[in-house]
């Protein structure tokens, strides 16, 4: 397991389970508040069919990530795979957690806010995604989860950069009252982003995201909503050769026709297309018993 370290200090040389990539782990000035935290932070949700040893490696490293107070964190890597949810229901969230979703025609209302007119021909101010998370609860700052940040135009990514910046960096001005707002303690960021290799995130993102780790595996809770037959082939397609992948959405719809009385053929047919022969292959490569299948799946 190698680990670099972005050139500054102190550093966390702690070694995560290696996940396909080299993890670069950098606490500091980005976890002032790692001792405050780490009582607070909890891990992957338990499921009673799912023992640690089920749990890839990806998400253990984030587990360990998170307990540990890292506040600025990348996961990246094939669609589908539940980084999103992840950002949005692991480690410490009691001060709330906000999406945004980041694309080309966003603008700095997203992110910060804006007036809107009220019934009583007024205007009122509502804060964005990012204004939210700083202020949390009030007492402590929330999570922004921010998807696709990397698709943000220059002016937005440039705010962005300002907002996710160090506690004792980011600031911004409220352009009614001239209040200067910064984050509370707590505050924390969760990047994610279909890139599937580290040098593709733009520099200024990756000076701001010291720990970046690649998901890719379906967390086994969420596999355990799958019919047992299909958890194994959809865990392996999640990061297969882009021709022959299908995330786990694709795989739950399957399922869902498939519980609903749906010929097995017919289900792959409308979900995966030309692959659904390889879906099908997939079953019986992965030692799985045709007559073990729902009855659903099963055609003489």
């Amino acid at each position: 397991m190698s680990i670099s370290l972005i050139p500054h200090s102190p550093r966390l040389t702690k070694d995560f389970p290696h996940c396909g990539v080299t993890n670069i782990i950098d606490i500091s000035p980005f976890a002032s508040n790692v001792q405050m935290n780490r009582t607070m932070t909890a891990p992957c949700p338990p499921h009673p069919d799912c023992s640690p040893s089920d749990t890839p490696a990806c998400w253990r490293d984030v587990d360990d990530a998170l307990a540990a107070g890292i506040d600025r964190l990348i996961l990246y890597g094939p669609p589908g795979t539940g980084k999103t949810f992840a950002g949005l229901t692991l480690g410490d969230i009691q001060a709330g957690a906000f999406r945004l979703i980041c694309n080309e025609e966003m603008t700095a209302a997203d992110v910060t806010g804006h007036f809107m007119p009220t019934s009583g021909g007024t205007w009122t101010w509502v804060s964005g995604s990012v204004l939210r998370a700083w202020n949390g609860n009030g007492l402590r700052g929330g999570r922004v989860v921010a998807d696709e940040i990397d698709r943000a135009s220059g002016d937005v990514l440039a705010l962005l950069l300002n907002m996710f910046d160090t506690h004792d960096s980011a600031s911004w001005q409220h352009p009614e009252n001239g209040q200067v707002h910064s984050p509370r303690p707590g505050f924390s960021v969760v990047m994610t982003t279909n890139i599937e290799e580290l040098r593709l995130i733009p520099a200024a993102l990756r000076d701001r995201f010291p720990v970046a780790i690649r998901i890719d595996r379906p967390h086994p809770s969420a596999l355990l909503r799958l019919s047992p037959n299909l958890r194994r082939p959809a865990a392996a397609s999640a990061d297969a050769d882009e021709s022959r992948r299908f995330s786990l959405r694709a795989f739950y719809t399957f399922d869902q026709l498939c519980q609903a009385g749906l010929a097995f053929e017919r289900a792959a047919h409308l979900v995966f297309g030309a692959q659904s022969s390889d879906v099908f292959d997939a079953l019986l490569v992965n030692d799985i018993d045709r007559h073990s299948m729902p009855s659903a799946l099963v055609h003489d």
